[in-house]
Protein backbone atom coordinates (compact mmCIF):
# COMPACT_ATOMS: atom_id res chain seq x y z
CA UNK A 1 0.00 0.00 0.00
CA UNK A 2 2.55 2.45 0.88
CA UNK A 3 4.63 1.73 -2.49
CA UNK A 4 1.66 2.03 -4.39
CA UNK A 5 1.12 5.35 -2.52
CA UNK A 6 4.35 6.47 -2.94
CA UNK A 7 4.42 5.11 -6.70
CA UNK A 8 1.18 7.72 -7.59
CA UNK A 9 2.90 10.50 -5.56
CA UNK A 10 5.71 10.13 -8.02
CA UNK A 11 3.92 10.46 -11.11
CA UNK A 12 2.18 13.42 -9.71
CA UNK A 13 5.36 15.06 -9.51
CA UNK A 14 6.63 13.66 -12.85
CA UNK A 15 3.53 15.21 -14.32
CA UNK A 16 3.76 18.40 -13.02
CA UNK A 17 7.49 18.75 -13.91
CA UNK A 18 6.33 17.53 -17.36
CA UNK A 19 3.61 20.36 -17.50
CA UNK A 20 6.07 23.42 -16.38
CA UNK A 21 8.44 22.33 -19.17
CA UNK A 22 5.62 21.95 -21.77
CA UNK A 23 4.55 25.53 -21.00
CA UNK A 24 8.99 26.72 -20.73
CA UNK A 25 8.73 25.65 -24.29
CA UNK A 26 5.37 27.01 -25.02
CA UNK A 27 3.85 23.52 -25.92
CA UNK A 28 0.81 24.43 -24.25
CA UNK A 29 -1.49 22.27 -26.17
CA UNK A 30 -0.01 19.34 -24.71
CA UNK A 31 -1.29 20.27 -21.56
CA UNK A 32 -5.13 19.80 -22.06
CA UNK A 33 -4.34 15.78 -24.12
CA UNK A 34 -2.47 14.81 -21.42
CA UNK A 35 -5.06 15.36 -18.31
CA UNK A 36 -7.56 13.85 -20.95
CA UNK A 37 -5.48 10.77 -21.86
CA UNK A 38 -7.71 8.19 -19.80
CA UNK A 39 -4.19 5.82 -19.07
CA UNK A 40 -2.16 7.99 -17.19
CA UNK A 41 -2.20 7.34 -13.28
CA UNK A 42 -3.82 10.67 -12.55
CA UNK A 43 -6.05 12.53 -15.26
CA UNK A 44 -8.26 15.31 -14.03
CA UNK A 45 -9.34 14.03 -10.25
CA UNK A 46 -12.97 13.78 -9.24
CA UNK A 47 -11.50 13.95 -5.65
CA UNK A 48 -9.94 17.45 -6.91
CA UNK A 49 -13.80 19.02 -7.50
CA UNK A 50 -13.91 22.40 -5.92
CA UNK A 51 -17.54 23.63 -7.81
CA UNK A 52 -18.97 24.43 -4.87
CA UNK A 53 -16.04 26.61 -3.66
CA UNK A 54 -15.90 28.27 -7.02
CA UNK A 55 -19.84 28.74 -6.28
CA UNK A 56 -19.32 30.22 -3.16
CA UNK A 57 -16.33 31.80 -4.87
CA UNK A 58 -18.42 33.82 -7.61
CA UNK A 59 -21.00 35.03 -5.18
CA UNK A 60 -17.97 36.53 -3.07
CA UNK A 61 -17.41 38.61 -6.21
CA UNK A 62 -20.56 40.10 -6.11
CA UNK A 63 -21.17 43.70 -5.10
CA UNK A 64 -23.02 44.06 -1.53
CA UNK A 65 -26.46 45.19 -1.83
CA UNK A 66 -25.65 48.37 0.38
CA UNK A 67 -22.73 48.92 -1.83
CA UNK A 68 -24.75 48.98 -4.87
CA UNK A 69 -27.24 51.33 -3.89
CA UNK A 70 -25.01 53.62 -2.68
CA UNK A 71 -23.54 53.41 -6.55
CA UNK A 72 -27.13 54.01 -7.88
CA UNK A 73 -27.66 56.87 -5.86
CA UNK A 74 -24.22 58.51 -6.81
CA UNK A 75 -25.50 57.76 -10.82
CA UNK A 76 -28.56 59.28 -10.30
CA UNK A 77 -27.11 62.40 -8.60
CA UNK A 78 -24.89 62.91 -11.10
CA UNK A 79 -26.76 62.27 -14.39
CA UNK A 80 -29.24 65.12 -12.49
CA UNK A 81 -26.18 67.13 -12.13
CA UNK A 82 -24.64 67.16 -15.97
CA UNK A 83 -28.44 67.57 -16.98
CA UNK A 84 -29.18 70.41 -15.14
CA UNK A 85 -25.50 72.06 -15.83
CA UNK A 86 -25.64 71.61 -19.80
CA UNK A 87 -29.66 72.98 -20.38
CA UNK A 88 -27.83 76.35 -19.32
CA UNK A 89 -25.04 76.14 -21.56
CA UNK A 90 -26.24 77.68 -25.18
CA UNK A 91 -23.13 75.63 -26.95
CA UNK A 92 -23.98 71.99 -25.86
CA UNK A 93 -27.36 70.34 -26.24
CA UNK A 94 -28.13 68.18 -23.08
CA UNK A 95 -27.07 64.80 -22.98
CA UNK A 96 -27.97 61.20 -22.62
CA UNK A 97 -26.79 58.53 -20.71
CA UNK A 98 -26.32 55.10 -20.76
CA UNK A 99 -25.38 52.16 -18.88
CA UNK A 100 -22.10 50.20 -20.15
CA UNK A 101 -18.85 48.17 -19.55
CA UNK A 102 -19.38 45.19 -16.90
CA UNK A 103 -21.83 45.92 -14.86
CA UNK A 104 -24.21 46.21 -17.78
CA UNK A 105 -23.01 42.68 -19.61
CA UNK A 106 -22.98 41.29 -16.14
CA UNK A 107 -19.66 40.57 -15.17
CA UNK A 108 -18.84 43.09 -12.77
CA UNK A 109 -16.72 42.26 -9.55
CA UNK A 110 -15.66 43.59 -6.43
CA UNK A 111 -11.90 43.82 -6.15
CA UNK A 112 -9.91 42.53 -3.02
CA UNK A 113 -10.16 46.24 -2.13
CA UNK A 114 -13.63 45.93 -1.60
CA UNK A 115 -14.12 48.49 -4.61
CA UNK A 116 -15.48 48.18 -8.40
CA UNK A 117 -15.69 50.63 -11.36
CA UNK A 118 -18.98 51.70 -13.22
CA UNK A 119 -18.88 53.02 -16.51
CA UNK A 120 -21.77 55.73 -17.65
CA UNK A 121 -21.67 56.46 -21.11
CA UNK A 122 -22.35 60.15 -21.76
CA UNK A 123 -24.29 61.00 -25.66
CA UNK A 124 -24.49 64.23 -27.27
CA UNK A 125 -26.36 63.84 -30.71
CA UNK A 126 -25.19 66.08 -32.41
CA UNK A 127 -21.56 67.18 -32.81
CA UNK A 128 -20.35 69.14 -30.14
CA UNK A 129 -19.47 72.87 -31.55
CA UNK A 130 -16.83 72.54 -28.49
CA UNK A 131 -13.83 69.85 -28.36
CA UNK A 132 -13.50 66.96 -26.33
CA UNK A 133 -11.01 68.54 -23.77
CA UNK A 134 -13.24 71.44 -23.00
CA UNK A 135 -16.70 69.13 -22.87
CA UNK A 136 -14.23 66.98 -20.46
CA UNK A 137 -13.51 70.32 -18.31
CA UNK A 138 -17.55 71.12 -18.12
CA UNK A 139 -18.26 67.99 -16.78
CA UNK A 140 -15.77 68.39 -14.19
CA UNK A 141 -17.20 71.66 -13.60
CA UNK A 142 -20.84 70.42 -13.06
CA UNK A 143 -19.97 68.03 -10.68
CA UNK A 144 -17.53 69.58 -8.70
CA UNK A 145 -18.33 68.35 -4.85
CA UNK A 146 -20.36 65.26 -5.78
CA UNK A 147 -17.79 63.18 -5.01
CA UNK A 148 -15.37 62.34 -2.00
CA UNK A 149 -12.03 61.63 -4.12
CA UNK A 150 -12.20 63.85 -6.90
CA UNK A 151 -12.33 64.04 -9.93
CA UNK A 152 -9.50 62.63 -12.76
CA UNK A 153 -9.66 63.69 -16.36
CA UNK A 154 -8.29 60.66 -18.48
CA UNK A 155 -7.92 60.35 -22.20
CA UNK A 156 -11.10 58.60 -22.73
CA UNK A 157 -13.35 59.60 -20.11
CA UNK A 158 -13.80 61.51 -16.94
CA UNK A 159 -13.51 59.33 -13.69
CA UNK A 160 -15.70 60.11 -10.23
CA UNK A 161 -13.64 58.57 -7.51
CA UNK A 162 -15.51 57.72 -4.10
CA UNK A 163 -12.78 56.61 -1.47
CA UNK A 164 -12.71 53.32 -0.51
CA UNK A 165 -15.88 51.99 -2.14
CA UNK A 166 -16.31 52.89 -6.09
CA UNK A 167 -15.05 54.81 -9.58
CA UNK A 168 -17.48 56.13 -11.79
CA UNK A 169 -16.29 56.62 -15.53
CA UNK A 170 -17.73 58.25 -17.98
CA UNK A 171 -17.01 58.24 -21.83
CA UNK A 172 -18.08 60.66 -23.98
CA UNK A 173 -19.82 60.03 -27.09
CA UNK A 174 -21.60 62.25 -30.22
CA UNK A 175 -23.50 60.93 -33.12
CA UNK A 176 -25.17 62.98 -36.05
CA UNK A 177 -27.43 59.97 -37.40
CA UNK A 178 -27.74 57.54 -34.50
CA UNK A 179 -26.07 54.80 -36.30
CA UNK A 180 -22.01 56.10 -35.90
CA UNK A 181 -20.43 56.93 -32.75
CA UNK A 182 -17.71 58.99 -32.17
CA UNK A 183 -15.34 58.51 -28.46
CA UNK A 184 -13.95 61.28 -27.36
CA UNK A 185 -9.57 60.51 -26.57
CA UNK A 186 -7.50 63.07 -25.76
CA UNK A 187 -4.95 60.97 -27.47
CA UNK A 188 -5.78 61.32 -31.06
CA UNK A 189 -5.17 64.51 -32.78
CA UNK A 190 -8.68 65.33 -33.77
CA UNK A 191 -9.81 64.04 -30.24
CA UNK A 192 -12.09 61.84 -31.35
CA UNK A 193 -12.13 58.27 -33.08
CA UNK A 194 -15.01 55.99 -34.36
CA UNK A 195 -16.44 54.03 -31.32
CA UNK A 196 -19.50 52.69 -29.25
CA UNK A 197 -19.41 50.85 -26.46
CA UNK A 198 -22.93 49.71 -26.53
CA UNK A 199 -22.20 47.83 -29.71
CA UNK A 200 -19.40 45.75 -27.78
CA UNK A 201 -21.95 45.66 -24.97
CA UNK A 202 -24.22 43.90 -27.50
CA UNK A 203 -20.88 41.58 -28.75
CA UNK A 204 -20.32 40.84 -24.85
CA UNK A 205 -24.00 39.68 -23.99
CA UNK A 206 -24.46 37.76 -27.66
CA UNK A 207 -20.91 35.96 -26.85
CA UNK A 208 -22.19 35.13 -23.45
CA UNK A 209 -25.90 34.21 -23.78
CA UNK A 210 -27.52 31.26 -22.37
CA UNK A 211 -23.67 30.70 -21.11
CA UNK A 212 -23.54 31.39 -17.21
CA UNK A 213 -20.22 29.63 -16.66
CA UNK A 214 -18.98 31.98 -19.69
CA UNK A 215 -19.55 35.01 -17.50
CA UNK A 216 -18.18 33.25 -14.53
CA UNK A 217 -14.53 32.31 -16.23
CA UNK A 218 -14.46 35.99 -17.33
CA UNK A 219 -15.58 36.91 -13.57
CA UNK A 220 -12.72 34.49 -12.26
CA UNK A 221 -9.75 35.63 -15.11
CA UNK A 222 -10.66 39.16 -13.47
CA UNK A 223 -10.35 38.10 -9.72
CA UNK A 224 -7.08 36.29 -10.85
CA UNK A 225 -5.74 39.07 -11.97
CA UNK A 226 -6.65 41.32 -9.41
CA UNK A 227 -5.21 39.27 -7.09
CA UNK A 228 -2.48 38.65 -8.29
CA UNK A 229 -1.72 42.49 -9.13
CA UNK A 230 -2.06 43.57 -5.27
CA UNK A 231 0.57 40.34 -4.20
CA UNK A 232 3.08 40.77 -7.00
CA UNK A 233 2.55 45.00 -7.48
CA UNK A 234 2.86 44.03 -11.54
CA UNK A 235 0.45 45.99 -14.00
CA UNK A 236 -1.86 43.56 -15.72
CA UNK A 237 -4.25 43.58 -18.34
CA UNK A 238 -8.03 45.14 -18.14
CA UNK A 239 -10.56 43.80 -17.52
CA UNK A 240 -11.98 44.26 -21.16
CA UNK A 241 -8.98 41.79 -22.55
CA UNK A 242 -10.05 38.97 -20.26
CA UNK A 243 -13.79 39.55 -21.03
CA UNK A 244 -12.44 39.28 -24.82
CA UNK A 245 -10.64 36.74 -24.51
CA UNK A 246 -12.42 34.41 -22.41
CA UNK A 247 -15.28 34.54 -24.99
CA UNK A 248 -12.58 33.82 -27.71
CA UNK A 249 -11.25 31.14 -26.15
CA UNK A 250 -13.37 29.80 -23.84
CA UNK A 251 -13.57 26.05 -22.94
CA UNK A 252 -16.33 24.11 -21.18
CA UNK A 253 -16.67 21.85 -18.72
CA UNK A 254 -19.12 20.64 -16.28
CA UNK A 255 -16.60 21.86 -13.64
CA UNK A 256 -15.73 25.60 -13.12
CA UNK A 257 -12.31 24.86 -12.15
CA UNK A 258 -11.03 22.57 -14.85
CA UNK A 259 -13.19 25.36 -17.81
CA UNK A 260 -11.06 27.98 -16.14
CA UNK A 261 -7.54 26.20 -16.69
CA UNK A 262 -8.59 24.80 -19.98
CA UNK A 263 -9.69 28.63 -20.98
CA UNK A 264 -6.33 30.12 -19.41
CA UNK A 265 -4.47 27.21 -21.46
CA UNK A 266 -6.29 28.36 -24.51
CA UNK A 267 -5.55 31.87 -24.16
CA UNK A 268 -1.56 30.77 -23.41
CA UNK A 269 -1.47 28.80 -26.53
CA UNK A 270 -2.55 31.50 -28.34
CA UNK A 271 -0.53 34.33 -27.32
CA UNK A 272 2.35 31.58 -27.64
CA UNK A 273 1.64 30.80 -31.26
CA UNK A 274 0.81 34.23 -33.14
CA UNK A 275 3.28 36.46 -30.78
CA UNK A 276 6.62 36.39 -29.85
CA UNK A 277 8.01 39.61 -28.70
CA UNK A 278 4.76 41.81 -28.35
CA UNK A 279 1.26 40.46 -27.35
CA UNK A 280 -2.00 41.86 -29.15
CA UNK A 281 -5.64 41.69 -28.32
CA UNK A 282 -8.03 43.24 -31.16
CA UNK A 283 -11.12 44.49 -29.97
CA UNK A 284 -13.85 42.70 -31.87
CA UNK A 285 -15.71 45.62 -32.65
CA UNK A 286 -15.04 49.43 -34.18
CA UNK A 287 -12.39 50.57 -33.64
CA UNK A 288 -10.57 47.16 -34.25
CA UNK A 289 -7.67 48.76 -31.90
CA UNK A 290 -5.15 46.92 -29.74
CA UNK A 291 -6.55 46.87 -26.08
CA UNK A 292 -3.56 45.56 -24.99
CA UNK A 293 -0.98 48.41 -26.54
CA UNK A 294 -1.32 50.72 -23.27
CA UNK A 295 1.10 47.37 -21.58
CA UNK A 296 4.87 47.56 -22.60
CA UNK A 297 6.89 44.58 -23.50
CA UNK A 298 8.11 44.33 -20.31
CA UNK A 299 4.62 44.50 -18.48
CA UNK A 300 3.38 42.01 -21.49
CA UNK A 301 6.17 39.65 -20.29
CA UNK A 302 5.06 39.67 -16.77
CA UNK A 303 1.83 39.21 -17.85
CA UNK A 304 2.53 35.68 -19.63
CA UNK A 305 4.95 34.54 -16.82
CA UNK A 306 1.46 35.18 -14.30
CA UNK A 307 -0.69 33.39 -16.82
CA UNK A 308 1.76 30.31 -16.97
CA UNK A 309 1.54 30.10 -13.60
CA UNK A 310 -1.73 30.22 -13.29
CA UNK A 311 -2.03 27.10 -16.03
CA UNK A 312 0.92 24.92 -13.94
CA UNK A 313 -0.51 25.66 -10.64
CA UNK A 314 -4.09 25.18 -12.03
CA UNK A 315 -3.75 21.76 -13.56
CA UNK A 316 -1.66 20.96 -10.27
CA UNK A 317 -5.15 21.80 -8.34
CA UNK A 318 -7.69 19.48 -10.74
CA UNK A 319 -5.47 16.79 -11.12
CA UNK A 320 -4.84 16.28 -7.09
CA UNK A 321 -5.94 13.66 -5.62
CA UNK A 322 -7.04 15.41 -2.72
CA UNK A 323 -9.24 18.47 -2.19
CA UNK A 324 -7.58 19.92 0.90
CA UNK A 325 -4.49 20.25 -1.44
CA UNK A 326 -6.57 21.82 -4.65
CA UNK A 327 -8.38 24.19 -1.89
CA UNK A 328 -5.13 25.61 -0.64
CA UNK A 329 -3.62 26.07 -4.30
CA UNK A 330 -6.77 27.66 -5.85
CA UNK A 331 -6.87 29.75 -2.13
CA UNK A 332 -3.37 31.11 -2.84
CA UNK A 333 -4.04 32.31 -6.98
CA UNK A 334 -6.92 33.42 -5.89
CA UNK A 335 -6.69 35.49 -2.99
CA UNK A 336 -8.99 35.48 0.23
CA UNK A 337 -12.37 35.72 -1.24
CA UNK A 338 -11.73 32.06 -2.26
CA UNK A 339 -13.31 29.93 0.64
CA UNK A 340 -10.46 28.81 3.12
CA UNK A 341 -10.64 24.70 4.37
CA UNK A 342 -13.41 23.85 6.43
CA UNK A 343 -11.76 22.54 9.37
CA UNK A 344 -15.05 22.25 11.55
Amino acid sequence: MIRWFLLINLWDYKVIALIRILIALGIVSGLIQLFKHKKGKLVISESSNCQDEFDAFNENLEIPPSKMKRLKQARKAIQNAIQKYFENQKDFTTPKFYLQGSYASGTMIRNSKDQCDFDIGLYFFQEPSKGYSTIQNHIKKALTGHTTAGINLLSRCVRLKYQGDFNIDMPVYYTTDGKLFYLGNRDKEEEWELCDSKIFKDWVINGTKDNPQKIRIIRYLKAWSDHYHSQKRIKMPSGLVFTIWAIQFYQPNERDDVALVHTSAAILKHLNDNFQFTCTCKMPVTPNDNVLDRLSKKRQSNFCDALHGLVSKGFEAVSSDKKTKAIKIWGKLLGKRFPDLDIS
